[in-house]
């Protein structure tokens, strides 16, 4: 498709980039079509989504983690941004109960900065603009004649899903929640993320179910912060598995925790086995997991994490615990 030739926006490059790094300003993410993405347009305060066939990218306006704490130990891994990985966040909450599932692939490589103080984001002719400019970028990146160069243009259509599949009036209640310097939360989704994208790859899926690993202890880590805030210090595993219960399996009829149960216990055995190859449960030269060991985390730890960061389900939730009251044995 032929682009319109933008006169007023434009990409910042070197060394105004390098210059910028850490400053306020407009950041673009453009996503890989090996995702699965809502189609259409939504915005965020300072922020937007957007998702057509041929291109799926997003724009938010911050900064740096750096900017954000000069503290944090030091890393080489690249990654989104807070209010990127805010707005990653808050889509991915979108989800709903046994529904479609959101797939983000942010093409990670690809710094892209907007040089504009200001920019209304808002307004649907300024969001056209930018994808313009964005998929005139990634067809220069493609027609770049050297080798070391990687092309970003994408090489099929993406794979979208109507919008209506997921609950996106929800979506800036998630971003008004989502608090960047809840860095146990934001690893959590980072690991989700990434374990979205491992799964794409099948010679990647052990990866993927350990990267929901870390999310899982991400998740055990934020309960046992709620449950200090109620008064229960130095929270088990059991009183996670108490906590999890009650605020989702109780209004299923599931029968309390026992004594011995832990939260994701019936995982724990595997877990070790698959991050330490000789344990107290044996050696194996492979991981013993299957592939719906990651389906199951990611499915659940997502529900658990928007929870946990909006302080309440969603109507899917409700109408499901509805539809169990119809149905349940008397």
């Amino acid at each position: 498709m032929a682009t319109k030739k933008l006169r007023n926006l434009s990409f910042l490059t070197y060394p105004r980039l390098a210059k910028h790094r850490d400053r306020l300003g407009y950041q673009v993410t453009v996503f890989n079509p090996l995702g699965l993405y809502p189609k259409g347009t939504f915005h965020v305060p300072h922020g937007v989504y957007y998702a057509d066939e041929e291109i799926v990218f997003s724009v938010v306006r911050g900064g740096s983690w750096h900017r954000l704490d000069a503290d944090l130990p030091y890393s080489e891994l690249r990654g989104l941004s807070p209010d990127q990985l805010r707005l990653a966040a808050a889509l991915m909450f979108c989800e709903k109960r046994g529904g479609a599932r959101l797939m983000l692939y942010p093409e990670q490589d690809l710094n892209l900065r907007i040089d504009a103080r200001r920019i209304r984001l808002d307004r649907a002719d300024v969001v056209q603009e930018i994808r313009s400019l964005v998929i005139e970028e990634c067809t220069r990146s493609e027609s770049n004649d050297s080798t070391y160069i990687r092309s970003f243009a994408p090489q099929r259509p993406y794979e979208l899903w109507p919008a209506e599949e997921f609950a996106l009036d929800r979506l800036n209640r998630f971003w008004d929640a989502l608090d960047p310097l809840h860095y146990v939360l934001a690893r959590g989704v980072h690991a989700l993320m990434k374990a979205d994208m491992l799964s794409r790859h099948p010679e990647f899926w052990e990866e993927a179910t350990i990267s929901c690993y870390i999310a899982l202890d991400a998740s055990f880590s934020y309960i046992k912060e709620v449950l200090a805030r109620e008064g229960v210090l130095n929270a088990s595993a059991h009183d996670a598995a108490r906590w999890l219960h009650a605020h989702f399996n109780a209004s299923f009829g599931l029968p309390e925790p026992e004594t011995s149960d832990r939260y994701f216990g019936e995982m724990y055995e595997q877990r070790v086995m698959t991050l330490h190859p000789s344990s107290r449960y044996g050696e194996s030269p492979v991981a013993p997991m299957m592939y719906e060991d990651y389906m199951f985390l990611r499915r659940d730890l997502r529900e658990i994490f928007a929870y946990l960061a909006a302080g309440e389900h969603g109507q899917d939730y409700h109408e499901d615990v509805a539809e169990y009251g119809r149905t349940r044995p008397i």
